[in-house]
C-alpha cells in the first residue's frame, strides 16, 4: 500500500475526488486553504499580495491496478493543467490499527 499526498489548487477538487472516487479510492483526508510555494510556482499565500490557495490530501491507496489507475488519472490532470497546480508524492504505508 502507499500513501499519496496530492497538493493542488483547490479549484480543481472536485476533479480531484472524482479520480479517488473513480478509481475506487474513495478514502481521503484532506486539508483546505493552504499556501506554500512549490520549486516552479508562484507562491499561494492566500493574501492580496499571493493570492490563491491549495488543498492538500492523503489518501491511502493498494498497489497495483488501483495505484496506478490513480496515478494515470492524476498524471492526465496534470497535464490538463499545464504542468502546473497539481503536485503528488508517495510513500509506503501500513496499516497499524
Amino acid at each position: 500500500m502507499k500513501m499519496l499526498m496530492v497538493a493542488y489548487d483547490a479549484a480543481c477538487d472536485d476533479e480531484v475526488l472524482e479520480i479517488l472516487a473513480e478509481c475506487d479510492a474513495p478514502g481521503f483526508t484532506r486539508w483546505k486553504r493552504v499556501s506554500g510555494r512549490g520549486r516552479r510556482s508562484d507562491p499561494r499565500m492566500d493574501d492580496s499580495v499571493w493570492p490563491g490557495y491549495n488543498n492538500v490530501l492523503l489518501a491511502a491507496v493498494e498497489d497495483g491496478p488501483q495505484l496506478e489507475d490513480v496515478r494515470e488519472a492524476l498524471s492526465r490532470l496534470h497535464q490538463r493543467l499545464g504542468g502546473k497546480g497539481l503536485k503528488v508524492f508517495s510513500w509506503p504505508a501500513e496499516t497499524l490499527i
